[in-house]
């Protein structure tokens, strides 16, 4: 879980206001397809839930989004924070929803790919959501402090392994994708840390020294590693990230790495395939404008895109992936 602190990308107001009109002006033409979506559907305003709130990285991105979106469906597309509870409150809200495409659920990897495997019960299942589309991925970075001795990934793990759990390493919580993603890096290096829950970021303690690494998302990592706060060991995406790119990549020390997050589109179970395809091809258009891409790209987020279809087996992927490490970790929330 990845993203529960409001984040830097929020950024400025006049930021934002300019990357939304330039999405705007993108959505002219989506115009064609307003007309089409005069019919059944939509036929009311959209809403799009997030789990997470306010300011926040999934928060922020599907409103640079909800514009050019409403443009092109003609109904306004109204956000919905509903955050808490490694986005299960958020995502139980869209479960229990019709399945007519007015109900949409903007989330990450825990809803469908960790909370499934972590928790000993949960109040909706990954199949009550059909995707639409996978909108980007989201690398994290393995960050320590301006201090720490540790200059390189391989150092710090030398180290780890040296002495077992005598380093720590701080997450967003127990079975959160920040937890998750270390513990799956630790078992590649085959080294063992101290982890520290924290309840909201660990941002200040890291830079005192206190804790010894953290994997933050780019979106919020990236404003501190430029301000010289933070110093960025490597990344976790298959390759280096462009607003990055002196930082390496995990996979260039241990090979076939990968521990990205993402953000996606789903709706609920029943929703008419002819409506994911009309929701999957607005969305896919949006995500392909070069104003949205290089707004991804600043923040050290990687564009997706691609057919309900792909997002499926992603997902199915994604979730053999994560729930291995879950269960050889014996990583679970009562």
């Amino acid at each position: 879980m990845n993203h529960p602190t409001p984040s830097p990308l929020s950024a400025t107001a006049s930021t934002r206001r300019h990357a939304l009109a330039a999405l705007a002006a993108g959505a002219a033409a989506l115009m064609p397809l307003a007309a089409a979506a005069q019919g059944a559907f939509p036929s009311k305003p959209i809403r799009i839930v997030v789990p997470f709130g306010a300011g926040s990285s999934p928060d922020v991105i599907v409103r640079l989004m909800s514009e050019p979106m409403a443009k092109a469906l003609g109904q306004p597309v109204v956000i919905e924070n509903k955050a808490g509870a490694s986005t299960i409150i958020g995502a139980q809200t869209v479960a229990a929803a019709p399945g007519d495409g007015h109900t949409l659920l903007y989330t990450v990897n825990n809803t469908t790919s960790i909370n499934p495997y972590v928790y000993k019960s949960l109040p909706y299942k990954a199949e009550d959501f059909v995707p639409v589309i996978r909108v980007l991925s989201v690398p994290y970075v393995v960050v320590t402090s301006t201090q720490s001795p540790y200059k390189t990934l391989a150092d710090m793990m030398a180290a780890a392994k040296a002495s077992p759990n005598k380093l720590n390493y701080a997450s967003y919580g127990i079975g959160q994708g920040t937890h998750v993603a270390m513990v799956r890096l630790l078992n590649a290096a085959g080294a063992q840390m101290t982890h520290v829950p924290y309840k909201d970021t660990a941002t200040t303690d890291l830079m005192a020294g206190l804790i010894t690494t953290v994997m933050e998302p780019t979106t919020t990592a990236i404003p501190n590693i430029q301000a010289g706060k933070l110093r960025a060991l490597a990344v976790t995406g298959p390759q280096r990230v462009e607003s990055l790119p002196d930082v390496p990549a995990v996979n260039e020390t241990f090979k076939g790495f990968v521990g990205d997050s993402w953000h996606g589109l789903l709706a609920p179970k029943g929703t008419p395939a002819a409506v994911v395809a009309q929701l999957n091809d607005v969305a896919g258009r949006i995500i392909a404008t070069p104003e949205f891409q290089k707004r991804l790209k600043d923040l050290g987020l990687v564009p997706a895109g691609g057919s309900p279809a792909d997002f499926q087996q992603f997902l199915k992927n994604d979730a053999q992936a994560w729930a291995k490490v879950v269960r050889d970790n014996h990583i679970q929330v009562d």
